[in-house]
């Protein structure tokens, strides 16, 4: 009898160490989508970090940056805007820093049309936006800029 709750607790004990490092990498989506061209928009938090991924489906990504919470920057917007179908507006920004690039990931509402993407900067020089298609966005956007400490 002894022998089975010895047994019992050594494998208790396992568990519970095993169970905080599957949980550290776990990966949450944040935001991904797809654009014209086939190519990707993915953020994604694993193991405490926000990762913005951008490149070809099935093949390896163009980019990847990889940031603590703590180098990220973000913006957000509601309003009521009366020139909108809905009176309503919103939008979430989340911003990855990589040299002289600035990565900004959007998103948003203008009454009920959505627009989401990416904005490409060099310094102040707009270099690109790139558009999702609407059908292809998975947006957790707004919940995780708020988490995200303050600058």
């Amino acid at each position: 009898m002894n022998k089975v709750f010895i047994i019992a607790g050594v494998l208790s004990s396992a568990l519970c160490l095993a169970l905080p490092a599957a949980a550290a990498s776990h990966t949450v989506t944040v935001f991904h989508c797809v654009n014209k061209d086939k190519k990707v928009i993915d953020v994604i938090l694993k193991d405490g970090r926000y990762n913005y991924s951008f490149g070809k489906i099935g093949k390896g990504a163009d980019i990847s940056i990889d940031r603590a919470p703590a180098q990220l920057t973000s913006n957000y917007l509601n309003t009521r805007a009366a020139d909108t179908d809905t009176g309503t507006a919103s939008s979430y920004e989340l911003n990855f820093m990589n040299g002289d690039y600035h990565y900004q990931i959007f998103s948003g509402y203008t009454g009920s049309r959505y627009d989401g993407g990416v904005t490409v900067y060099k310094g102040d020089k707009l270099i690109t936006t790139v558009n999702c298609l609407p059908d292809t966005v998975v947006d957790y956007l707004a919940e995780h800029i708020f988490d995200l400490p303050e600058s």
